[in-house]
């Protein structure tokens, strides 16, 4: 069964778990999902990045804790490795202007920006993505998305304070084989981002098991997660860190 492995699983104002951030690897191709600030160090840590002929790296949005460390990874490819990373992210515009922002230029990386991403991987093989816009802040485009890989199915949120209908009936129905949600403890009016508690209201018992929550907040533990039937993502080479 094909299953994310994470950098990190923390949110943005949970540093000791890392920024959240996910990967799948084979051999010498790596699918990273967003980039924050504490994702390059960690990169280099696992010397992940010189083993690899082929990076893609998925970006939901732009807020720090999600790119942070991304010009770091791509400048790292090009200038050292002699290698260039692909960015996937549906808004061209939005990504670009972020990139130049930091000095990244055109020929410093590949761009794939269209809502539906299909790449044909000599390790891989098919890979498709799905772009969904999802509910996080007013000030940036945000998206989940739905990847097709090694014949398996996920949801993966990115920040999002819910969970579209649609995806809610493709995991009732099979269609979605695991569905990753942005998930914290704090639940008060306007949060930016999945409570618990509201995550218990969307999804029923008997899908809890599918469902595996990320992007922890410093209110909110393993414990507090697993005993609603819900599965809770772990760092890569790292143990759970609780309270």
């Amino acid at each position: 069964m094909l299953q994310l492995d994470f950098i990190g699983v923390g949110s943005a104002f949970n540093p000791k778990l890392g920024n959240n951030s996910a990967f799948i690897k084979k051999n010498k191709s790596l699918i990273l999902i967003d980039c924050g600030g504490t994702v390059f160090e960690r990169l280099q840590e696992l010397n992940m990045l010189d083993e690899v002929d082929n990076l893609y790296i998925i970006v939901t949005h732009t807020h720090p804790d999600h790119v942070g460390s991304l010009g770091e990874v791509i400048f790292y490819l090009y200038n050292i490795l002699k290698k260039k990373a692909t960015i996937v992210f549906p808004n061209k515009e939005v990504i670009e202007r972020f990139l130049s922002a930091i000095g990244a230029t055109s020929k410093q990386y590949y761009l794939e920006n269209n809502d539906i991403v299909k790449v044909d991987d000599k390790e891989f093989g098919k890979i498709a993505i799905e772009f969904l816009p999802v509910s996080h802040v007013k000030t940036m485009p945000c998206y989940g998305f739905i990847m097709k890989i090694d014949d398996e199915t996920f949801y993966y949120s990115g920040d999002s304070n819910n969970i579209e209908h649609r995806i809610l009936e493709k995991l009732k129905k099979g269609e979605i084989d695991r569905l990753y949600q942005d998930t914290c403890g704090a639940d008060y009016k306007g949060n930016a981002h999945m409570s618990l508690r509201k995550l218990k209201e969307l999804i029923s018992m008997e899908y809890r098991n599918k469902v595996y929550c990320m992007h922890l907040d410093e209110h909110i533990t393993r414990k507090d997660i697993e005993e609603s039937g819900f599965n809770v993502v772990k760092r890569y080479k790292i143990p759970f860190i609780e309270k």
